[in-house]
């Protein structure tokens, strides 16, 4: 009895440590930029467990691993919104409740070679939870290589998954050289057959990023100024709108006299109240005394302005609002996008028709709730097509894709990351999108409240950025880099199909020798 509680307790204590390494490899609360080179070896002691455990156990470890790790990972959620602290790491438990059994059964039917398709178990694993309303992209081991360039660089073929791949790789086959290697065998040529194997491919990648890097030093410039005033949109009444638009202002007025800049980026919902609706309705007149100000301040700069705003109208009698970017050239809207990719329950409720009364419930409480935008907005602005990412539209790659394929020159972000203090949060948020950049070679500049406001080049090189939670602007000439088209973005999510693909293959294959044991087994 106590030997099985020394085991039980060793095995937690593995998983724990697989977490923390985990989650250190990312923006973290040890180190604001993580410590990457943790991500090939954070998944050993994972396998290792699930090796040793039992079906049942391994089921438990599963769920409390999944919790663990992303309440250490997540930890800033907590800062935010207590219930998100609970539900995503309970999301995020059932998922691996259900993956180390698929973990286990690779192991135990293919002892030899099963290492290679837990990683691709992994894998299909980021695949999954990466798609559907629910997805979600923080946390993509592939993530944490983000100061990795050469390597990253082969995200324009594979996408973020095909970097997981290299970082899964080294963990599953070390863990499965303690779970089945003698020691004296260690140093075996058959052994360690995999290992060059693995550093040709690792090699080749770093070849591939190098080469495949672009050159736009000789390609035009975008002069932009990225506003990051550090004020928190989410606090809604009329004194926080006020303060935000003047420090907007002057951050700006400063911006023009220094620079000269192209065009002048607001973050996301800078501005809160909805321009039009309110010009149009007055039934506010403190807020159109606001929009008033914002409209005059912008006919006189002189300049042309992107700005985050809740962009409403109504239809059918009733309001409806659009989380919304606005491009305004000499004081008028000439272009506008309206979000496509929401935040479930924080943005939209999806289930608005299954129970209407809840949902009426929430209106009723004060939520703000959009609706989807429709269209793949490309705008212009001094000869240079750009399309704007609101929020975390930047950590899915469909819709980055979408948008160059659009015709988009440069990518852009504007979000709100001031809803958590802890640097980590926006700093994660960051660099995943430094791969959008890579995946489809284009400049990226992002505009936030808070931070992490930067411009990323197309080979995914943070050129300038501010340092997050201060009160500052930052004006870079952007390079407008649009001559190639990467095999990602002609053909997308490629490698994550041939990985769902391959997963069924292998999972077919478990079925048909679990079947034929049993089989055997009932013979006998």
């Amino acid at each position: 009895m106590k030997k099985h509680l020394l085991s039980t307790l060793a095995e937690i204590a593995l998983l724990i440590l697989s977490s923390l390494l985990f989650s250190l490899a990312f923006p973290s609360f040890l180190d604001d930029r993580g410590f990457g080179f943790l991500a090939y070896f954070s998944l050993i002691p994972l396998f290792v467990v699930v090796h040793r455990a039992g079906w049942l156990k391994t089921v438990l470890y599963g769920a409390f691993y999944g919790f663990v790790t992303y309440r250490i990972f997540n930890f800033w959620l907590k800062q935010f919104n207590p219930v998100s602290f609970m539900v995503v790491p309970i999301i995020y438990g059932t998922y691996f409740a259900g993956f180390f059994p698929l973990f286990k059964w690779a192991d135990r039917r293919f002892p030899r070679r099963g290492w290679l398709a837990q990683a691709l178990f992994w894998l299909l694993y980021e695949v999954i939870r990466t798609k559907g309303f629910l997805g979600y992209s923080y946390g993509i081991i592939g993530y944490s290589q983000y100061k990795f360039l050469s390597l990253i660089g082969i995200s324009d073929i594979f996408g973020v998954l095909g970097v997981s791949a290299l970082v899964v790789l080294p963990s599953a086959y070390i863990a499965r050289v303690i779970n089945y290697v003698p020691l004296k065998e260690v140093l075996s040529l058959r052994t360690l057959r995999p290992v060059f194997i693995y550093a040709g491919l690792f090699l080749l990648a770093n070849v591939y990023g190098m080469a495949a890097k672009v050159d736009y030093s000789a390609s035009p410039v975008w002069r932009t100024t990225l506003v990051q005033h550090n004020e928190d949109a989410w606090r809604s009444n009329m004194e926080q709108y006020k303060i935000s638009f003047e420090n907007l202002k002057e951050l700006s007025e400063r911006a023009i006299a220094q620079d000269d800049p192209d065009i002048i980026i607001w973050p996301e919902t800078s501005f809160v109240p909805s321009v039009e609706w309110h010009e149009k309705y007055r039934e506010e007149p403190d807020k159109l005394v606001l929009i008033k100000k914002l409209r005059a301040f912008l006919a006189d700069s002189g300049k042309d302005f992107l700005i985050g705003n809740n962009d409403s109208r109504r239809v059918n009698g009733e309001r409806v609002s659009w989380n919304a970017a606005l491009l305004f050239q000499n004081g008028e809207i000439t272009d506008r996008y309206h979000k496509l990719h929401l935040v479930p329950f924080g943005e939209y409720f999806p289930y608005k028709k299954l129970f209407p009364r809840f949902y009426q419930y929430i209106i009723d409480q004060g939520a703000s709730l959009y609706e989807h935008g429709d269209e793949w907005t490309v705008m212009e602005q001094s000869g240079v097509r750009f399309s704007d990412m609101i929020c975390y539209e930047d950590a899915f790659p469909y819709l980055a894709r979408g948008f160059t394929r659009a015709g988009a020159q440069v990518l852009v972000n504007i979000t709100n990351d001031a809803w958590s203090p802890a640097v980590a949060s926006c700093m994660q948020h960051g660099t995943i999108a430094v791969f959008r950049t890579v995946e489809n070679r284009r400049s990226m500049v992002r505009s936030t409240c808070s931070g992490f406001t930067a411009v990323i080049s197309p080979n995914g090189e943070i050129l300038a950025s501010l340092e997050p939670f201060t009160k500052d602007f930052l004006t870079y000439d952007v390079p407008v880099y649009g001559e190639r088209t990467t095999l990602f973005t002609r053909l997308g999510e490629w490698f994550d199909l041939l990985v769902t693909l391959g997963s069924a293959v292998i999972i077919g294959f478990l079925i048909r020798l679990t079947a034929k044991e049993r089989r055997n087994e009932n013979d006998r």
